[in-house]
């Protein structure tokens, strides 16, 4: 009863949100942002492509796309169909500069990594410790 009522409030102040434990999450940008690769890969299937040359790719499904349907590109075309790819590109670069922590370098990661796991380590070790405690009073 004495070990109820002695960690009974630091239970119930463990169950409050801390404004330190968690940090408010940017909802991150849809997948279909960073998918630039199809594109990319279209664009360079019709660079260079004579209609009856068949160009197919294998994906990762073991499926085969075949590309024939595709137009070939013309040259005087391809700086409109570039600029539509690199657009998908600097908007994927301005959404993952939105995500917290980007300007962070990776010595500054590790080293609040490092931090969290030995916090971990004590908290494991208090928790262990308070399970002793418990089974002892229990008997």
């Amino acid at each position: 009863m004495a070990f109820t009522q002695s960690f009974g409030a630091s239970t119930t102040d463990a169950s409050r949100p801390s404004s330190q434990s968690q940090p408010e999450q940017v909802p991150l940008p849809p997948p279909q942002t960073f998918d630039i690769l199809p594109p990319l890969h279209e664009l360079l299937a019709r660079i260079d492509h004579a209609p009856n040359d068949p160009i197919q790719a294998a994906t990762g499904d073991g499926d085969v796309v075949s590309y024939a349907e595709l137009q070939p590109l013309e040259p005087k075309d391809l700086p409109n169909e570039v600029a539509a790819i690199k657009s998908r590109i600097r908007k994927a670069l301005r959404e993952l500069e939105k995500l917290p922590d980007m300007g962070r370098t990776t010595e500054e990661q590790e080293e609040e990594i490092k931090l969290l796991e030995e916090k971990a380590v004590k908290q494991r070790e208090v928790l262990r410790k308070l399970g002793e405690v418990a089974g002892s009073k229990m008997r």
